[in-house]
């Protein structure tokens, strides 16, 4: 039997990242196991770099937990016309984004009818809903490990309020009712319809 499958799909240079990748690791670790017929798969964005992912995950793994789950990494690049079969890998987007203008990969994963866990602070929360998705909370905190975001806060996300969201996901609770309304979504913001919006506010 096909394993339950979560997505990630973000950029991934240290364990401060905005893009969230270790909170959604960690949720994962620490919720589930090796028993749990599960896989998490992470598609690294090379276009940030690719830090060394096994370090980077070594300090996420729990003290003294052994039967780890499942989790595939990719950092090779991906066509466009590809990433489709990317998304239909997977049963649900996990995104747990410290801070986002849009979220593309959340639309993306949408349109592909797969629900989407993501924070409630940045761009996506446009679109993310409890409808389509998940939407966990965190704190706000002012960034203190990169100049260029000096003065600015991000999100730290709450990871038991991720862990109760992929647990659910993973027991498919409404799921099937979340997948119907993402693909709905994303039908409201392919890039024709997005185009003629910004012309109608010209």
């Amino acid at each position: 039997m096909r394993p339950f499958t979560f997505l990630m799909n973000k950029g991934w240079r240290n364990n401060e990242d905005r893009g969230g990748i270790m909170y959604g690791v960690q949720a994962f670790l620490e919720e589930f196991s090796s028993k749990d017929n599960i896989l998490l798969i992470i598609k690294v964005n090379p276009a940030y770099g690719v830090s060394n992912i096994q370090q980077l995950l070594n300090e996420l793994i729990p003290k003294d937990k052994k039967d780890l789950p499942l989790i595939k990494i990719m950092v090779d690049n991906i066509p466009y016309n590809k990433m489709a079969d990317f998304y239909n890998m997977g049963d649900v987007l996990v995104m747990p984004s410290r801070s986002e203008t849009f979220g593309l990969p959340g639309i993306e994963a949408m349109a592909c009818e797969l629900p989407v866990i993501t924070t409630n602070f940045g761009g996506q929360t446009d679109f993310c809903t409890e409808e389509n998705g998940w939407i966990v909370g965190g704190e706000l905190e002012e960034v203190q490990h990169e100049i260029l975001y000096e003065g600015i806060k991000w999100l730290t996300p709450s990871i038991p309020e991720l862990r109760k969201a992929m647990r659910q996901a993973y027991n498919r609770e409404h799921l099937k009712e979340r997948i119907s309304c993402a693909l709905e979504t994303a039908q409201k913001f392919t890039w024709d319809k997005s185009a003629l919006l910004i012309q109608s506010l010209v």
